[in-house]
C-alpha cells in the first residue's frame, strides 16, 4: 500500500505545492486548511505522516502536535512541522513537542521530498518497496552521482520559485553551467569522467552559492542554479564567481580541460513568462 500523507496549510498555494510534492512521490494525500480540520482528518483515518504549517488558523500546529502526541493511538505518527525561515524558537518548540523534523519557508522542493521519503521509509516499512519500484521506473529525485536534484526536480522548483516570485513581486534568476566539449571528454575519459570532471564541478558549484539557492544536475555535463530574490546584478556576480572557481579548479586538474560556459537569465529577460521559459533563456545565453 502507498503511504498516506496529511498535508495542512491555510495558504492554497502552499497547500497545492506540498500536496503535489507528496503525490509526485507516489504517496496518497489528504489535505486540511486549519488545525481543526487536521484533527477531524486524524479522527477519520490514520496517516503515515503529518506535514503541517506551525501557523495554522483555528488551532495552530503546535497545539495540534501536542494533542496528537498525547493520543496513545496517534503519538507514533511522524510529524513534519513547517516554520518560518530562521525561526529558531519555533523549531526548538516543535522538536520539544515531538515533531520529527522542521521544514522552513520558503520551501526547497527537493529538501521537502527528501525529508518526506526519509521519515516515511523509517516509520512505514510498507512504503519502501513501493519507492524502490518507482525508482526502478526512473522517478528518482536525486542524481545518484552528485546528490543534486534531477531535471524533474528542477522543473518542479522552477514552477514554485517563478510562481512565488510573481506572487510576492520578488526577483528570481537562473544560472546554467554548460560544457561545450562534453562528447570529446566522454570519449577520452570514459567512466573516469565522473570522478575527474563531473563530481569536482558539482562540488565547486555547491561551494560557490548561498544556502538558499537551488542547484541541479540538468544534463550529463550541465548544471542549473536557481537564485531566489536575485536580480540581474546579483546573478552577474554569481556568474563571475562560478567562472573563477571553475577556472581555478581545472587549472589544478591533470584531466583534459572542459570548455565551460556560464550564463544567467532573470525575470526581466525577454520572453520569460514562466519557470521553464526562464531556464530556456539561461540555456540560450550559454549558447
Amino acid at each position: 500500500m502507498s503511504a498516506l500523507v496529511l498535508v495542512a496549510d491555510s495558504d492554497p498555494f502552499n497547500l497545492r505545492l506540498l500536496s503535489e510534492l507528496c503525490s509526485s512521490l507516489g504517496y496518497d494525500v489528504m489535505s486540511a486548511a486549519d488545525g481543526g480540520a487536521v484533527l477531524d482528518a486524524l479522527a477519520r483515518q490514520r496517516p503515515s505522516l503529518v506535514l503541517m504549517d506551525a501557523g495554522l488558523p483555528v488551532m495552530d500546529g503546535f497545539n495540534v502536535l501536542g494533542i496528537l502526541k498525547a493520543d496513545a493511538g496517534l503519538r507514533d505518527v511522524p510529524v513534519l512541522l513547517v516554520t518560518q525561515e530562521d525561526d529558531e524558537h519555533s523549531r526548538e518548540r516543535a522538536l520539544a513537542l515531538g515533531a520529527n523534523h522542521c521544514l522552513q519557508k520558503p520551501f526547497r522542493p527537493l529538501e521537502v521530498q527528501q525529508r518526506l521519503r526519509e521519515v516515511i521509509d523509517a516509520s512505514d516499512p510498507d512504503a519502501k518497496p513501493d519507492r524502490e519500484r518507482r525508482e526502478g521506473s526512473g522517478r528518482v529525485i536525486v542524481d545518484p552521482l552528485t546528490q543534486l536534484g534531477t531535471v524533474n526536480q528542477l522543473l518542479i522548483s522552477l514552477d514554485y520559485e517563478f510562481t512565488r516570485a510573481m506572487r510576492y513581486k520578488h526577483a528570481l534568476s537562473c544560472v546554467v553551467v554548460a560544457c561545450r566539449n562534453g562528447d570529446e571528454l566522454t570519449q577520452r575519459l570514459g567512466d573516469g569522467i565522473a570522478a575527474t570532471v563531473i563530481l569536482p564541478m558539482a562540488n565547486t558549484i555547491k561551494g560557490g552559492i548561498r544556502t538558499v539557492d537551488h542547484v541541479f544536475r540538468s544534463g550529463e555535463l550541465e548544471f542549473t542554479i536557481l537564485l531566489p530574490e536575485t536580480q540581474e546584478e546579483g546573478a552577474s556576480i554569481v556568474v563571475q564567481r562560478l567562472k573563477a572557481l571553475l577556472r581555478e579548479l581545472h587549472d589544478r586538474s591533470q584531466a583534459p580541460q572542459p570548455l565551460l560556459t556560464v550564463a544567467a537569465a532573470t525575470l526581466s529577460t525577454r520572453g520569460v513568462n514562466d519557470g521553464e521559459a526562464l531556464y530556456a533563456a539561461a540555456k540560450r545565453a550559454v549558447g
